[in-house]
């Protein structure tokens, strides 16, 4: 089986190499954080079992008498130099800690930014082809209507159909209107009736419950946009004939989001699971940047399971 876990502050985000190698340091760096109270509790448990062991044996005593022949080597003075040199190891790692902590912090910015930009990108885009395109196709349609009994201009009136229909897939691909208009329930509806449509050989199941309209912006759209994620790795890489989408939100205050996707198909191929690979590192990135947790379960011929979770603050960061 393979297994992909993500307690994910930082991951890696889509640009160049320098810009990988920096994300790569920056979650290191989070798991080094993550740890830090965890490597504290072994040092003073193995201090402490030192300790005992040194008192029951006596080992100052035997370490004394070993070393008496050395005594113009001054051996008894070397603790208070390593004692020195240990201290200044801690001050050098709280130095390099909080290093890592603030390229942690530079980096969620930069990837925050990177989506920030590429959705109002998107929106410019899909407000340019239903404005620009679709008035053009317009006044194709009408010319060519204006000409009765002529085939060709019919077929033209039926083709610029045709493109207008397809240009406001697009558009509602750039840009979920629903989103921004009935929210993240009824968003997700019109999402998945459309791939019902355009891909009947998939029998997609969506399962919502709690209250999924009041998340704010940033988390609506980043759960939109992972279920359309998986919606596209599905159609191209599972070969499955069922998709299941469960996406609930704990009913207590603050409660958080857990979104469930699974297919029955033949599971993810290994170089889908490279950080450029199927989008996967898309979905990384927004759950990062919200504070959640993303998981991704894949066993050959047994399909692909990702969980997320995401975290609901009473305030947006």
């Amino acid at each position: 089986m393979m297994r992909e876990f993500f307690p994910v502050r930082i991951l890696q985000a889509a640009g160049g190499p320098a810009y990988h190698r920096a994300m790569k340091t920056a979650f290191l760096a989070s798991l080094r954080r993550d740890s830090l109270w965890r490597d504290l509790a072994i040092a003073v448990g193995a201090a402490l079992l030192a300790a005992v062991l040194a008192a029951q044996v006596e080992l100052h005593e035997q370490i004394f008498d070993a070393t008496r022949r050395f005594e113009h080597l001054e051996l008894d003075e070397w603790p208070s130099a390593l004692l020195v040199f240990a201290l200044c190891m801690v001050v050098l790692y709280a130095r390099r800690h909080a290093q890592l902590r603030r390229v942690l912090g530079e980096n969620r910015y930069l990837v925050r930014r990177l989506i920030e930009v590429q959705e109002e990108e998107r929106r410019r885009l899909a407000r340019e082809l239903h404005d620009e395109l679709g008035q053009t196709l317009n006044a194709i349609k009408l010319d060519a209507l204006s000409l009765p009994g002529n085939e060709a201009a019919q077929r033209i009136a039926a083709h610029a159909d045709q493109v207008y229909a397809a240009a406001g897939g697009l558009v509602r691909r750039l840009r979920p209107t629903a989103l921004d208009e009935l929210g993240l329930r009824a968003a997700l509806e019109a999402c998945v009736d459309r791939w019902r449509q355009s891909h009947p050989q998939l029998n997609v199941q969506l399962s919502m419950s709690g209250e999924l309209d009041e998340l704010g912006e940033a988390r609506s759209l980043a759960i939109y946009r992972i279920v359309q994620e998986g919606l596209t790795n599905c159609v191209r890489h599972a070969g499955a004939g069922h998709f299941y989408i469960d996406l609930t939100r704990d009913p207590a205050p603050g409660g958080g989001v857990l979104l469930e996707m699974r297919d029955d198909g033949r599971g993810l191929p290994r170089e889908a699971l490279r950080p450029r690979g199927s989008g996967l590192s898309g979905m990384r990135e927004r759950v990062a940047l919200l504070g959640g947790r993303f998981e991704l379960l894949s066993e050959p011929g047994r399909g692909v399971t990702i969980r997320v979770e995401i975290p609901v603050e009473t305030e947006e960061r």
